[in-house]
């Protein structure tokens, strides 16, 4: 007797939580129905097939185009940031890593003990992969609370 009760209550149950769901997911379903254009079997050549083939292909040199630089490279960028992080002494934490391909440098920002940035930034001068690197005036001194950022300029 109790066995049927939870059995009709069960299914009472599980049918309003569909019912809810299903509420649930309705106006969702009617803004994609809403937003999406009528698919037309119309053949491609009548729907302008040609014109999505130009976009195609000048979205397609437009990323060729902007990603010229990395694969034009001497470096890849990946070894840049190895060589960078493996000259980190201990005490060092780097919390960000900018690459610009364009203006050819590297920005490490983290924090780190006054000591350990100057021995960095040592460091960082004598690797061959880069030409020059600046560390701001105020993070070698400590005035920054243990934050740096380091401009990495790669050599050519």
């Amino acid at each position: 007797m109790y066995r049927a009760r939870f059995i009709v209550v069960f299914s009472i149950l599980l049918a309003t939580l569909a019912l809810l769901a299903a509420l649930l997911i309705m106006p969702s379903y009617l803004a994609l129905r809403i937003a999406a254009p009528p698919q037309q079997s119309t053949p491609a050549a009548a729907k302008g097939g040609a014109t999505n083939d130009a976009v195609a292909i000048a979205r397609t040199q437009a990323i060729v185009l902007a990603l010229t630089p990395l694969l034009a490279a001497t470096t890849s960028p990946s070894s840049l940031i190895a060589a960078a992080l493996s000259d980190r002494p201990a005490g060092v934490v780097i919390g960000h890593i900018t690459y610009e391909a364009d203006a050819g440098q590297l920005t490490l920002t983290g924090t780190a003990p006054r000591g350990a940035i100057n021995g960095y930034h040592d460091a960082l001068s004598t690797n061959p992969h880069f030409s020059s690197v600046s560390v701001p005036v105020s993070a070698l001194v400590g005035t920054e609370g243990g934050r740096f950022s380091i401009t990495l300029t790669i050599a050519q």
